[in-house]
């Protein structure tokens, strides 16, 4: 009796991960084949848009946070990233390269978010 239970228990595992493992395969397809490339970054800081940038168009620009705090935005190639930051943690600058919908770069000290936009 008590080996019944054992390969119910074995078995239940199995079909739970088999389950969890095809879940997850779906929801990756998912989001990867949903995603467009971007065109625009909209910035914001405290909550307010300031800026928005044609991903289309090579340039660099400075973006002046709360507490005089700045952050240098990079767009080159149909790709926006974070070159530098006047924050104490440089979490921002280490997020990377953004270049597809619903990208984005975040820097809390600055009250900063750079949100990549697609096609709508």
């Amino acid at each position: 009796m008590k080996n019944d239970r054992t390969i119910m228990k074995k078995n239940d595992m199995i079909l739970l991960a088999v389950l969890l493992m095809a879940a997850a395969l779906a929801g990756a397809g998912y989001h990867f084949s949903h995603r467009a490339p971007a065109l625009q970054a909209e910035i914001t800081v405290d909550g307010k848009v300031v800026e928005m940038l044609d991903l289309s168009k090579n340039q660099e620009i400075i973006i002046h946070g709360v507490q005089n705090g700045t952050n240098t935005l990079i767009v080159q190639d149909g790709e926006i990233w974070c070159s530098d930051a006047s924050c104490p943690d440089k979490v921002c600058i280490h997020q990377g390269k953004q270049s597809m919908d619903g990208g984005t770069i975040v820097c809390l000290p600055n009250r900063m978010i750079v949100r990549v936009i697609g096609e709508k």
